[in-house]
C-alpha cells in the first residue's frame, strides 16, 4: 500500500473524529466558524496518519488511537492559525486565512480553542483505552513538550527574519523544533499507544523528527518553485516576507556581487514585483542553491528511513518507508 492509498484509507475516519472534536454549537457563530475554517479547508493529514501507522507498525490497532491522531491535526492547525497572524499571510490551503476573514482577535481565540481540544482528544483516547497513570502521563508529557518546542521554533523563526544572515545549524535547530517536534510526537505517541517498547518509541520518534526536517526543507523549496494553485499561497511569499530558510542561508553564502544585491533587494520586501521574485528564483536554480538544499532534504529523509530497519513487514511499514520519499517528491 503506497502513501496516498494509506492516507485515503484512513482519512475518512480521521475526518469523522475531527468533526466530533471540533467546537460544537452555533454561539458565538464567528468563533465556531473561525475554529473550523482551516480544518474544513482540507490538508494532507500526514500527522494523524503518522500516528496511526506508528501504532500499527509496533503491533497496535489504528482504530484505537483515532482521537490521539486527530489531536495532532488540531495542534498543527492551531499553529498554522497563529503563524498566519504573525506572518501577515493572506492564504492558507487555498482559502483566506482565519484572521483575514474574522480579524486577529477572533483568530487567536480560534487557535486557542483548537489547542484546548488537543488535550480533550488525548484524554478521551487515554480513558477509552484504560491507560494506566504512567503511560498516560508519558503521552501528555510528549505532546506538551512538542507544543512548547513548536512555539520556541516559531519564536526563533520570527527573530531570524530580522537578521542579515543565518547559519545552517541555526536553521536546522529551528526546524527541528518548529516542524520536527510535532512529527516526533505524532510518531512516538502512536508507538506508545500501540504498545511499543521504549526503544521502538524512541526510534519512531527520531524517525518523525528527521522526516519533519526533510519535510520543512522541501516545503521551503516548494515555496519558490511550486504552483500557486497547488501551494495554496503565492509562490515566493517566504522570500518577500524575509523568511530565513535554508535556501536563503545557502543563497547568502553562495551569491556574490550583483547577484547577492539582487537577492537582498527582494528579501523581506513586500513591494517586490512578481518579475523581481522570478529573477531571484531563477538565480537560485542557476547557481545550484536549490540543488544543494534538495541534497540536505534527502540526507534527512535517508536518516528517517534507516530508523525503520528492524520493524516487521506490514502496510504501515510500507507507508512509513514511502513517506520518506513522498516528503521529498511531493508538489504540495
Amino acid at each position: 500500500m503506497n502513501v496516498l492509498e494509506y492516507i485515503n484509507k484512513w482519512t475518512p475516519a480521521v475526518e469523522r473524529t475531527l468533526n466530533r472534536l471540533l467546537p460544537a454549537g452555533t454561539r458565538p457563530l464567528p468563533f465556531i466558524q473561525a475554529s473550523k475554517h482551516l480544518i474544513r479547508a482540507g490538508g494532507k493529514r500526514l500527522r494523524p496518519c503518522l500516528t496511526l501507522a506508528c501504532c500499527e507498525v509496533v503491533g497496535g490497532r489504528a482504530e484505537e488511537v483515532l482521537e490521539a491522531a486527530a489531536a495532532f491535526e488540531l495542534l498543527h492547525t492551531f499553529s498554522l492559525i497563529h503563524d498566519d497572524i504573525m506572518d501577515h499571510s493572506d492564504l492558507r490551503r487555498g482559502v483566506k486565512t482565519v484572521h483575514r476573514i474574522w480579524g486577529e482577535p477572533m483568530a487567536i481565540l480560534a487557535g486557542d480553542a483548537l489547542f484546548a481540544k488537543v488535550f480533550e482528544a488525548l484524554s478521551l483516547n487515554a480513558k477509552r483505552m484504560g491507560l494506566e497513570g504512567g503511560k498516560a502521563a508519558h503521552l501528555f508529557q510528549m505532546v506538551s513538550r512538542a507544543s512548547f518546542e513548536l512555539s520556541r521554533g516559531q519564536a526563533m523563526d520570527m527573530l531570524f527574519s530580522q537578521r542579515p544572515t543565518l547559519r545552517e545549524e541555526e536553521y536546522l535547530e529551528m526546524v527541528a523544533l518548529k516542524t520536527g517536534a510535532l512529527m516526533r510526537a505524532s510518531a512516538a505517541s502512536g508507538a506508545l499507544l500501540g504498545g511499543g517498547t521504549p526503544s521502538q518509541v524512541k526510534r519512531l520518534g527520531e524517525y518523525g523528527e528527521n522526516l519533519g526536517i526533510a519535510f520543512q526543507i522541501q516545503d521551503d523549496i516548494l515555496g519558490l518553485v511550486g504552483e500557486e494553485d497547488e501551494l495554496g499561497k503565492p509562490v515566493g511569499s517566504d522570500l518577500v516576507e524575509g523568511k530565513r530558510t535554508l535556501v536563503i542561508s545557502f543563497a547568502l553564502e553562495m551569491l556574490k556581487g550583483r547577484e547577492r544585491k539582487k537577492l537582498l533587494r527582494t528579501l523581506g520586501n513586500p513591494s517586490a514585483t512578481k518579475e523581481e521574485v522570478k529573477e531571484v528564483i531563477s538565480l537560485l536554480e542557476e547557481r545550484g542553491v536549490l540543488e544543494r538544499t534538495r541534497k540536505r532534504a534527502l540526507e534527512f529523509s535517508g536518516k528517517a528511513r534507516k530508523l525503520l530497519r528492524g520493524f516487521g513487514e506490514s502496510e504501515a511499514l510500507t507507508f512509513l518507508e514511502g513517506l520518506t520519499e513522498f516528503v521529498i517528491e511531493r508538489r504540495v
